[in-house]
């Protein structure tokens, strides 16, 4: 089954100011109810849209899985807020500027992915290095805006990466996941969530991935 769901968003001006539009958070929303609650609950009750785009895609083939909010343009303020709510829960702290990160899918590419086209696994000795074993899985950002094809991450600029929860194997028996080619054997499948910021470029990044 594949599914995809991108939500391109920014606030509508109207004459008592900014507000958000109620349909596309009802969406989003939506969207996230489609997810166990205990693996969002990290995410807004409701999106900031200004600008903002929401993942939802269910590609179980491709062992993508994902819930994830890209929320740009955000200031110091709000993005501190979030690191005051996340840092006690936080079980890992990495950043996109770091030699070894053990991202799930990190074959995939923009073509690969817009086109639905089988990954190659150019470099396979990246599958599994010593230096992952003591690493948690993140995403592979590939829905940031303007991703950086040269990095794995595809992320731009100086991010740090927050993992609350990672936990390898199958859980979730609506998803039908097979052995994920492009992870380390005790990483072929599993699932992970947390939130990815920078303050340079005023972007917060929620996330939920199962593979």
């Amino acid at each position: 089954m594949k599914k995809y769901i991108i939500i391109l968003i920014s606030f509508i001006y109207g004459c008592n100011g900014q507000s958000y539009d109620t349909q596309l958070n009802q969406k989003y929303v939506s969207n996230k109810n489609e997810f166990n609650e205990e693996l969002t609950s990290h995410f807004p009750d409701k999106a900031i849209f200004n600008p903002a785009s929401v993942v939802n895609s269910k590609n179980v083939k491709k062992n993508n899985v994902a819930f994830m909010l890209y929320e740009y343009q955000r200031n110091i303020k709000q993005i501190d807020s979030v690191i005051n709510k996340i840092k006690d829960i936080t079980i890992a702290k990495y950043t996109s500027n770091d030699s070894c990160l053990l991202i799930v899918n990190r074959f995939e590419t923009t073509e690969s992915y817009e086109n639905r086209k089988d990954v190659k696994i150019n470099d396979k000795w990246k599958v599994n290095r010593s230096c992952y074993q003591n690493l948690y899985p993140i995403p592979n950002f590939i829905n940031y805006n303007n991703a950086n094809e040269g990095s794995d991450l595809k992320l731009e600029g100086n991010f740090d990466i927050y993992v609350l929860e990672a936990k390898s194997g199958n859980h979730f028996k609506e998803f039908d996941l097979q052995p994920n080619p492009q992870m380390p054997i005790e990483w072929k499948n599993g699932y992970s969530r947390g939130v990815a910021i920078s303050k340079e470029k005023s972007t917060i990044i929620y996330w939920v991935i199962i593979w």
